[in-house]
């Protein structure tokens, strides 16, 4: 039986950063992240427990990796159905570190810089 091709709303990109950390991740994690961006490119979107928004900031949200381990990867929505996958760590307290925030916040500025994200 001959598959039929996949209608993706979105592409996901991630930025080198998120490569390096995730190559450090064991399989299982890279398998769950591949299912939830696997939902998110055929859905456009993310709901609970997959994604969620970051409250308070206007462009930010995040895919929630938890049944193989705690990771929480930032992203961001770019032009011509790009999505970009900006930031990952390992969730280990109720508040995002500030750091984290921060790296999250300074690729943004970087990726509307060069004009990929409005």
């Amino acid at each position: 039986m001959k598959k039929l091709p996949v209608e993706k709303k979105k592409h996901f990109r991630m930025m080198p950063t998120v490569k390096d950390f995730m190559r450090e991740q064991p399989g299982d994690v890279k398998q769950e992240l591949n299912g939830i961006i696997f939902m998110l490119e055929i859905d456009g979107s993310l709901s609970m427990p997959y994604g969620e928004k970051i409250r308070g900031e206007e462009q930010l949200f995040a895919i929630r990796v938890m049944q193989a381990a705690n990771i929480r990867i930032f992203y961001v929505y770019g032009l011509d159905d790009i999505v970009f996958g900006i930031h990952g760590y390992v969730k280990k307290t109720e508040d995002i570190p500030a750091k984290d925030m921060n790296q999250a916040k300074k690729t943004l500025k970087l990726l509307i810089k060069e004009g990929l994200v409005k």
